[in-house]
């Protein structure tokens, strides 16, 4: 997985600078590394995970795997994509937009007409470890070739959410009850899911932010890209920064149920896709996974928060009556406003997270 080179961002445009987060370091229960995420999670809600030790050179190896599958994946002819359509399988599934394909344009975005400029196709976790809640797992044979790596590679990645959630469960010094990993359980159901990610290139003269400003609705995000584009929003900035791959680390962000859960404390930062200034957005392939909270879970503050929330500054977002939901209801409002045809301008609160600013 290579990184950009200097020329793919230069040194005039603004970079955003993050934490960086030793995955091994974390493994081991590392204490100055704990406060080194929690301090990224209460800024920014973006760091870098360092995987380059050599006892996690696997991980890295089959997310190569995983972007040759990508590449498999949106070369298949449109006929037989579509019949993995994400809106038209019916089951559980589908209707939870966990499994199958989005193509280009059915989304709000940045691209004349207010469409987005990405294809898309979700994997659920469930599916891919075997769940029977997930036995109508459709997809085309070519997953269905490297399915056990995919289901080491999602272990991996459930793994990693339970290092992080327990590490920002002990800085919060939360309750057994109320640690945050217990709203995550990997043996159990949950939308988590691994998002394959197309970018269409675009010429000069049409150029525009294929990915509308957004923040995740889930609880973590593991992005692993090797080519620039992505944008973050950090807390009190107006201008957007630039976000370098560096190879060897996957990119992390927080969503809006870990804002939630902490009543604002922990940050999910807004984000995007966009063409680098002054040039044409080119092919660009990337992908994702996604965890979210058992759909039960609350999206309001957890019990136990009292105590750190006397100590620490809370932050933006939605934090009062109207995110006061489940996990499920939640995921469901923000795809209404990820659809194109379902997007409300009023309601922009949920698609945004309940940050305002700067989003042009």
């Amino acid at each position: 997985m290579p990184s950009a080179t200097i020329s793919e961002i230069e040194s005039t445009m603004q970079e955003a600078s993050l934490h960086t987060i030793n995955l091994k370091a974390l493994f081991n229960h590392d204490s100055a590394e704990s406060d080194k995420l929690f301090d990224a999670a209460k800024t920014c809600g973006f760091f870098y995970l360092d995987m380059r030790d050599p006892d996690l050179t696997y991980i890295l190896k089959m997310a190569d795997e995983v972007f040759d599958l990508s590449r498999c994946v949106f070369a298949l002819p449109e006929e037989e994509k579509a019949k993995f359509d994400v809106d038209g399988l019916g089951d559980w599934l589908g209707k939870m937009k966990l499994n199958g394909y989005k193509p280009i344009a059915r989304n709000f975005g940045g691209i004349e007409g207010h469409h987005d400029g990405f294809e898309s196709y979700a994997l659920p976790k469930d599916g891919m470890l075997g769940f029977s809640n997930a036995s109508n797992f459709a997809r085309p044979q070519v997953i269905s070739d490297v399915l056990p790596m995919l289901k080491h590679f999602t272990t991996a990645m459930l793994d990693i959410t339970t290092a992080l959630l327990t590490s920002l469960s002990k800085s919060l010094e939360l309750p057994e009850h109320s640690r945050l990993e217990n709203y995550h359980r990997a043996t159990h159901a949950s939308p988590d899911l691994l998002r394959l990610l197309k970018y269409a290139s675009q010429p000069f003269s049409e150029r525009g932010a294929p990915q509308t400003p957004h923040t995740d609705l889930g609880s973590l995000t593991i992005l692993f890209t090797s080519q620039p584009g992505l944008q973050v929003l950090p807390p009190g900035a107006d201008e957007w920064a630039y976000v370098r791959p560096l190879a060897g680390h996957a990119i992390i962000n927080l969503g809006d149920a870990l804002m939630l859960m902490t009543g604002g404390l922990l940050h999910s930062c807004l984000h995007r896709v966009a063409p680098l200034p002054g040039k044409r957005m080119t092919e660009r392939y990337s992908f994702a996974y996604l965890q979210r909270p058992e759909d039960w879970a609350p999206m309001r503050r957890v019990k136990g928060m009292e105590g750190v929330m006397e100590t620490e500054e809370v932050g933006g977002g939605v934090v009062g009556e109207e995110a006061d939901c489940t996990s499920g209801e939640w995921l469901k409002k923000k795809f209404g406003m990820l659809r194109l045809e379902t997007h409300q301008d009023e309601k922009d609160w949920v698609l945004m997270g309940g940050h305002g600013g700067h989003l042009g």
